[in-house]
């Protein structure tokens, strides 16, 4: 099963520390430096890549809200890390770029809440998710989530920033391969919504 202490010894070896951690509190730089930055990490990640385990639809929850330029304004989802694409309850599931619907990502007039504006009515949205089980994560994500950590502990571990450049050019080579294998392994023909079960976005 996959931990996120492995996914760190992982990233430790990648920079060539022969010394593993079995803790993410114990005293040691190693532990610290992974705690510090594993977090941000997989965050950014998540908001790499449209990774489809993290991949949700999900029906967003129009709040009212008069924009200018736009007709409606929908609730930005709490655990949203990346949007895909704006889509309707009755549209494809697939959408090429020409059949984007636009939109805007905004505050709400105090400032105190995030929002989707689109003059798209009853919107759906389809974006990456906040996962943080790794037993979640796909074997790619978690070769691309050491690789980018690797880079971030790198200077505090080896002091070496070369080393780092290396972690942080093999993680874009992940990211580009994983785009690569998720296109083969995808079939876009147009298909209902209506097999999706109706989840509201709170």
């Amino acid at each position: 099963m996959a931990s996120v202490i492995q996914i760190c010894n992982v990233a430790l070896g990648r920079l060539g520390n022969s010394r593993v951690i079995a803790s993410l509190t114990e005293k040691s730089k190693e532990a610290a430096a992974c705690n510090l930055f594993y977090e941000d990490c997989r965050d950014a990640v998540l908001a790499d890549f449209p990774w489809r385990f993290a991949t949700k639809r999900v029906a967003l929850a129009d709040l009212g809200i008069e924009q200018p330029d736009w007709q409606y304004s929908y609730r930005y989802p709490t655990d949203c890390m990346r949007i895909v694409a704006i889509v309707s309850p009755d549209g494809q599931r697939f959408v090429t770029p020409d059949q984007r619907v636009p939109y805007e990502v905004g505050s709400d007039v105090n400032g105190t809440g995030r929002l989707i504006v689109t003059n798209l009515p009853k919107a759906w949205l389809r974006y990456v998710s906040k996962v943080t089980d790794p037993n979640m994560f796909d074997a790619e994500f978690r070769d691309a989530l050491a690789w980018r950590l690797a880079a971030e502990i790198s200077m505090q571990i080896t002091g070496d920033a070369n080393m780092g450049n290396r972690a942080e050019q093999k993680y874009q080579l992940t990211i580009s391969s994983a785009s690569t294998l998720s296109m083969n392994e995808t079939q876009e023909p147009p298909a209902p919504w209506s097999d999706i079960s109706d989840v509201r976005a709170s």
